[in-house]
């Protein structure tokens, strides 16, 4: 009995003290983060979709890198088959290597991004650890508190357990022996207030224990519950805990599986160098010029400049169309009248239209080559056979059929722009010609058809703009 008792009031003086605790209770914490992760669902799982869309993002880019890896080594494959290493396959590896770097940079991001996911989840650990052990302390205090309720109940009790002993030996008849026994009726009275009061205590103390027996028996099926929850509050967070430590598990292993990427893309990417200096280093030629006979080419170029500084003065000539008179000033509009087909001081010269029409990728710019060798002009690939027309109204002045150098090519005199530099332009590596020397030329009439004859390494029009014999930007007076 005492035992059973003293456990049921222990329940209950845990039930009382963990739910009088203020404000601070592992329950209402529970309830409250109940709560708040309830209001908050919608703007957790808007965050975490914009994590997955920027991880999936990462991992889209980092595929389209590799593809375009693959892409370039598939290509330098077939390159590799000619024992003659062209400028092609230098171009190619270089923009291996441009792709190499970018996966690099995105191999970075997604390591910066699972270290701010472990980022993440290390506190949400930490939060959990902490309210299990706040829980545990909670605990850990009622269980201390009932110790010391439990001692201060025992004199209580063994005093009620006394009582009981004593009224059981004593009996009905002791009372009525110390009744009788009295000497008169004064002391009858007295021991009988006595004995009332006495038994008016025992009731007492009697119906003070049954309470508490009630009261343990009603409350510890209460404490119980909360025991239970308790239990699963602490699974809960156990199960989150690990799922959590899985996470980041998971994490760790794919931010080694991409280091192990970096390093190995890194190797291939310092080989890739190597290599890419190693053939710059082999190939300085690699222009539209490798490979050509140096002296045959500063004839061309002597033969070209000649040519330029022979022209006639252009001040005799007169403009063309109405849209280039529209490029002309009243002050430079000083034509004479025998419309030889080229411009008289007039920055209408200028306004020219591209070689190749529909064709307006740039392969190669001025006035170097992405190997860092000079070039003259604008490269416009195309197939052979491509229509190549005047850019702009003139007289042709040279056709030149070669095996090196600029190839077929052909020359054409415009005129003079407003200060009386002598404009010409130059249409080189072409399959075929269909103008000849001292044939006026409108703007957009065709003049050739583009192949890669001489020193080319494929289909193009090479195009450019000589102002008094030097070589310009030709983008600067290139419309559509």
């Amino acid at each position: 009995m005492k035992k059973y008792s003293q456990k049921l009031l222990a329940l209950v003086l845990a039930c009382a003290l963990l739910c009088a605790l203020p404000g601070g209770s592992a329950w209402g914490a529970e309830t409250a983060e109940s709560t708040t992760a309830a209001e908050t669902t919608t703007d957790k799982a808007a965050e975490n979709a914009k994590k997955d869309q920027a991880k999936k993002s990462l991992e889209q880019q980092q595929k389209e890198l590799q593809k375009s890896i693959e892409e370039s080594e598939k290509k330098l494959a077939e390159l590799g088959k000619s024992s003659k290493v062209t400028q092609d396959y230098v171009d190619t590896l270089d923009q291996k290597i441009g792709a190499m770097n970018d996966r690099l940079t995105v191999l970075q991001a997604q390591v910066d991004e699972s270290q701010k996911a472990i980022d993440t989840l290390k506190p949400q650990i930490a939060a959990n650890k902490k309210q299990l052990d706040a829980l545990q302390k909670e605990v850990d205090a009622g269980q201390k508190e009932l110790n010391k309720l439990n001692d201060r109940f025992e004199a209580t009790y063994q005093a009620y357990c006394y009582r009981l002993r004593v009224m059981y030996i004593s009996g009905e008849y002791s009372i009525i022996s110390a009744l009788l026994g009295c000497k008169d009726i004064s002391g009858f009275l007295t021991r009988y207030e006595m004995i009332k009061a006495v038994s008016k205590s025992d009731t007492e103390l009697l119906q003070e224990v049954n309470g508490k027996m009630e009261e343990i028996c009603s409350k510890q099926n209460g404490l119980n519950q909360q025991k239970a929850q308790y239990q699963k509050v602490k699974k809960d967070l156990d199960e989150k805990n690990k799922t959590l430590k899985a996470k980041q598990a998971a994490i760790e292993r794919d931010q080694e599986g991409i280091a192990a990427s970096k390093v190995t893309l890194a190797q291939d990417r310092a080989e890739s160098d190597a290599l890419l200096a190693q053939l710059t280093a082999q190939n300085r030629m690699y222009t539209e010029y490798r490979n050509e006979d140096e002296k045959l080419q500063q004839q061309v170029e002597s033969e070209i400049d000649a040519l330029i500084s022979g022209l006639k003065n252009a001040d005799e000539v007169t403009t063309l169309s109405k849209k280039d008179k529209e490029h002309t000033t009243s002050k430079n509009n000083t034509a004479g009248g025998k419309a030889q087909g080229v411009y008289s001081h007039s920055d209408a010269a200028l306004n020219m239209t591209y070689p190749v029409p529909g064709h307006y990728t740039v392969s190669a710019g001025f006035p170097n080559y992405s190997s860092g060798k000079y070039h003259g002009g604008l490269d416009f690939p195309c197939g052979v056979g491509s229509k190549v027309v005047a850019a702009q109204s003139g007289v042709v002045i040279t056709v030149k059929r070669l095996d090196y150098s600029y190839g077929y090519y052909v020359m054409i005199y415009h005129g003079t722009d407003s200060h009386g530099r002598s404009v010409v332009t130059l249409y080189a590596h072409n399959s075929s010609i269909i103008v000849g020397t001292g044939q006026t030329v409108k703007k957009g009439q065709q003049i050739a058809k583009s192949g890669s004859t001489g020193n080319s390494t494929g289909p193009h029009s090479h195009f450019e703009i000589r102002l008094n014999g030097t070589r310009v930007n030709p983008t600067y007076y290139l419309s559509k």
